[in-house]
């Protein structure tokens, strides 16, 4: 009953994942800067071609099943860099010059609040459905023993 790993399966929770994030801060900065600039189909796109660039670090993931704890803390950092990188463009594609530094600090900072959230959530997801599939075990033996 052990789950296979499965890369592309992986690949794709966690592109869905970023895009999100990345959807979630352009929409935060379109919703607070919009009356600046006229918006472009081009915003759109962005958190797809965002979402696929910030993926590049997750790849030794994808490639070695079995991470040691402190590799996959610093690719989860590279990862989390590369994200608020492609933010901070984002930012500057959107706005141009207009914007201040204070303006990148918080969209940095919730940026790795919401990296740091969908992670947790997604620990808690996959904790869960380990439990699951420990009491489905646990139950197996249990009915195997009685018979």
């Amino acid at each position: 009953m052990r789950k296979e790993f499965d890369p592309k399966r992986e690949f794709l929770l966690d592109y869905i994942t970023v895009v999100a994030e990345c959807t979630f801060a352009i929409a935060v900065i379109g919703s607070l800067f919009a009356r600046n600039n006229s918006i472009s189909f081009l915003y759109f796109f962005l958190p797809f071609g965002l979402a696929l660039i910030c993926m590049i670090p997750c790849i030794p993931i994808y490639l070695k099943e079995d991470m040691t704890i402190p590799q996959v803390m610093c690719q989860r950092g590279i990862e989390l860099v590369v994200l608020e990188i492609a933010m901070c463009a984002v930012i500057y594609l959107i706005m141009g010059d207009s914007v201040s530094i204070v303006v990148y600090v918080a969209i940095m900072i919730s940026t790795a609040v919401c990296d740091v959230l969908s992670y947790l959530v997604k620990w808690y997801l996959e904790k869960e459905e380990a439990d699951k599939i420990n009491r489905r075990i646990a139950e197996h033996r249990r009915k195997k023993e009685n018979e």
